[in-house]
């Protein structure tokens, strides 16, 4: 989805959603972040001290455009990703805390469509899956 007011990206291992992780401990990463603060039991906000809206959502979904729950939430293969367009703010500082986490996870970033309508866009992924 493209939008002007909003980012929408995801965090996965490949579009098939093969690989998942365990959403505890996942969870645990992103609280140990000071950008987030944990606002439901599979979803964060940004903190006050990170002024870029950013909302956070950990799901186990059967394919990256339908998120449609397959067990208990034990399980995360999808952390979906809405961000707010913020032209004040340097992307590059959003870029930096979202590629922790798709480190921590060793999958890839990627942008749900571009501005110029490019359809997942990979903006970051590990160095052993280049």
């Amino acid at each position: 989805m493209r939008s002007d007011r909003y980012y929408y990206l995801n965090i996965y291992h490949d579009e098939q959603l093969s690989v998942d992780f365990d959403t505890q401990q996942l969870t645990d990463f992103i609280k140990s972040l000071s950008q987030f603060e944990q606002k439901e039991k599979f979803s964060f906000t940004n903190s006050k001290q990170f002024t870029v809206f950013t909302n956070i959502t950990l799901l186990f979904a059967n394919q990256i455009h339908s998120w449609s729950s397959l067990d208990s939430g034990t399980r995360t293969n999808l952390v979906s990703i809405v961000c707010a367009k913020d032209p004040t703010v340097d992307f590059q500082i959003v870029q930096n805390v979202l590629v922790q986490i798709a480190t921590y996870l060793n999958w890839q970033w990627v942008d749900e469509q571009t501005d110029d309508e490019i359809e997942n866009f990979v903006l970051w992924k590990p160095r052993d899956r280049a």
